[in-house]
């Protein structure tokens, strides 16, 4: 099996259209499911095919020195979720979503009310009982839907998506320690909704 980087290569240097169908169908169940907890099931494949556009417009400007193609593309996957939120919002006259791009203004007052409490690790954040519920997916859509956005991003990034910290802090574009104290806080969100 070819790596990412080596398929890519082979598109970008040989034509090889079999080498980008195979990077479409490894990357489309995971992009799809990452932007449908934003867009709805309804959006979602319209926004996943969106980003595999963008892809194939732009995978010659792929630097894999800056990020993994996996980043790269999670996060035309949030650009594109972004701009569908902000696109519906604006076409709603304004209703009040909330889109990735609010965050900046929400991480300073947050950042603000961060308790040293919150700093000091904790092994047993969730019970065991909580994450044997937490396997129920309807159960864990329900929970993903009431956390904020951000929250939200960073618990399936991080979960069903296996990506660390930092390349969740690429993809969003946040400094690391932000990246787990959203995490954190989540983590916290998680066990009050149910305890």
């Amino acid at each position: 099996m070819n790596t990412d980087q080596e398929l890519i290569d082979s598109f970008i240097l040989h034509n090889d259209k079999d080498s980008l169908k195979e990077l479409v169908e490894k990357y489309t169940p995971q992009i799809y499911n990452f932007t449908r907890h934003f867009v709805g099931v309804n959006e979602a494949d319209d926004i996943t095919q969106d980003v595999f556009i963008k892809v194939w417009k732009n995978i010659r400007k792929f630097n894999s020195e800056k990020a993994s193609f996996k980043t790269w593309i999670f996060s035309i996957a949030k650009n594109t979720a972004t701009d569908f939120l902000r696109k519906s919002r604006s076409a709603s006259g304004g209703s009040k979503s909330i889109v990735f791009s609010d965050l900046a203004r929400q991480d300073l007052a947050q950042e603000e009310d961060e308790s040293f409490s919150e700093n000091i690790p904790d092994e047993s954040l969730l019970p065991n009982e909580a994450l044997q519920r937490l396997q129920d997916s309807e159960l864990l859509n329900k929970v993903l839907e009431k956390l904020p956005i951000h929250y939200k991003t960073v618990l399936i990034l991080h979960y069903q998506e296996e990506m660390t910290f930092d390349e969740i802090g690429k993809i969003l574009d946040k400094p690391l320690n932000t990246v787990k104290s959203y995490h954190r806080r989540a983590i916290l969100e998680l066990r009050k909704m149910l305890t």
